[in-house]
């Protein structure tokens, strides 16, 4: 939850003194573009962004440590978002996730779920179109808690 009386500005602080870096994906070019640009603009340092499943393995085994947090569209072409966490828990990747999609509600908190016995760290889910507020909190809540 946001701290009673926590501004926007606070929020941004507290997030930004993690310095939190943060892999991106969706296969919606305005979706890559508007989420990360506010991730940024919430305090987070670095961005990675992925088109799909597939990207967002190579973008993974070519970074020098895994990034924070993992925030991932269920739906994408080539490689969904279930077969890029299944593909994480298989090589025992133990990390928090972010799943959004524009999917029923239901289904992202069965998702939570699976994740979370493939090893991974459910962070929390969004709906798309994605709120900036519950965005903000599940970075705050991450910030917090590390």
């Amino acid at each position: 939850m946001i701290e009673v009386g926590m501004n926007e500005l606070g929020m941004a602080r507290k997030i930004a003194a993690k310095n939190l870096r943060i892999l991106l994906l969706d296969d919606d070019k305005f979706t890559l573009e508007f989420v990360g640009d506010m991730l940024l603009d919430l305090g987070v340092a670095e961005v990675v962004k992925a088109e799909n499943g597939e990207q967002g393995l190579a973008i993974l085994a070519g970074l020098p440590s895994q990034p924070d947090i993992l925030i991932c569209d269920l739906s994408m072409p080539e490689m969904d978002g279930v077969g890029f966490l299944m593909h994480l828990g298989m090589q025992g990747y133990v990390g928090e996730v972010i799943l959004i999609s524009g999917a029923q509600q239901h289904l992202l908190s069965g998702m939570d779920m699976y994740s979370s016995k493939l090893g991974l760290i459910p962070l929390g889910t969004l709906a798309k179109p994605i709120a900036r507020n519950e965005l903000a909190k599940l970075l705050l809540a991450f910030a917090k808690a590390h």
